[in-house]
């Protein structure tokens, strides 16, 4: 009977598994396009003011691509098409950066990429015949340019100061205030005084209650268990991005073990305090880590001592599913053992 029951839930959370569908991308952090009569420059990041275009570690980054352009025979576009150059590195290390980080395409030039701010106000989005795609750890740039050549630009001494005065002026006219959504300006760089255009934003703060249910199968003390779960939280956001979520989730759990015979409805019950963080960079997938303390508040079976806690950590695979590595003990870290389980949440 234990046997069929053990294979049935399997069973439920393969089929689930099946049933999720994958999230579309979400774009997030600050973006500002920087125009200058040279070249278009788009930064998404986490925050515009210290990781501006014209920062060193950018502009040796550009330095050190260029480099690697020059040796290489790139056909010129034509009028109806744009040059894409990607290149993403995860790695500070400059001796990691070659060819194989490099990828070139071209595509057709059939539509305008504009961007329309709420005063009538319409940019160009993709104005330029290359497209230079940098995706780093912390930071995502677009450089738009004419010709290739243009790129020597970037790495001068007139663009740092150009952008530097345009992102001053940005912070001049969003003012000192704390902001909880992401900015989203152009900076016109083409007169002698900065112009900045800001874009409110369609999200509002994403600070939130929430409310989640979900289910649970795992392993302790060398015994198949699973929980039904009911989590309640708050959630936190900065920027657009949800950061903290702070909550307290009731389990209650099923064992598989002697301890159950004839009583297939005694389930044994936690409650948990927790805490996750999500350490994503802008434009990243979300990477939720944290971790639980929980007791057992209500014991209705032998399968757990009295006075039974729990220590979980928490690692997201995606919004459904969460591993949870745990540890048991009673009292003061007596008979200590590991456990883990795979939360399903609906």
């Amino acid at each position: 009977m234990k046997t069929i029951r053990t294979i049935s839930v399997f069973i439920f959370l393969i089929l689930l598994s099946v049933s999720v569908q994958a999230q579309k991308e979400v774009f997030k952090g600050d973006t500002i396009w920087y125009k200058t009569n040279k070249m278009l420059v788009v930064v998404v990041s986490s925050d515009f003011a210290s990781q501006g275009p014209g920062t060193q570690a950018i502009k040796e980054k550009i330095a050190r691509l260029q480099k690697i352009l020059d040796q290489m025979a790139i056909a010129e576009p034509a009028e109806d098409e744009q040059v894409v150059i990607e290149f993403r590195s995860y790695s500070d290390d400059p001796y990691v950066e070659n060819f194989k980080d490099l990828s070139l395409r071209k595509e057709k030039k059939d539509s305008k990429q504009l961007i329309v701010f709420g005063d009538g106000t319409i940019f160009d989005k993709d104005d330029g015949q290359y497209c230079l795609s940098l995706i780093f750890n912390d930071i995502q740039l677009q450089i738009f340019v004419n010709q290739l050549s243009d790129l020597a630009y970037f790495s001068s001494d007139s663009f740092n100061k150009e952008t530097a005065r345009g992102t001053a002026a940005l912070c001049d006219k969003l003012g000192k205030v704390y902001r909880k959504t992401p900015v989203q300006a152009w900076v016109d760089l083409r007169q002698e005084e900065p112009e900045v255009f800001i874009q409110r934003p369609r999200n509002k703060p994403l600070d939130m209650l929430l409310l989640k249910g979900g289910i649970g199968a795992g392993w302790a003390k060398n015994t198949f268990v699973t929980s039904i779960d009911l989590n309640f939280g708050l959630g936190f956001a900065r920027r657009g991005i949800l950061r903290n979520i702070f909550s307290m989730e009731w389990n209650m759990m099923y064992d598989f073990s002697n301890s159950t015979n004839n009583q297939l409805f005694d389930v044994n019950h936690f409650v948990s305090l927790g805490w996750e963080h999500n350490f994503s960079n802008p434009g990243e997938k979300d990477k939720w880590y944290g971790f639980s303390f929980g007791y057992l508040a209500k014991r209705n079976n032998d399968f757990f001592e009295e006075n039974t806690y729990r220590f979980s950590m928490n690692k997201r695979i995606n919004d459904t599913f969460t591993v949870k590595p745990e540890l048991y003990f009673n009292d003061f870290f007596k008979n200590v053992y590991p456990g883990i389980r795979l939360s399903v949440a609906f």
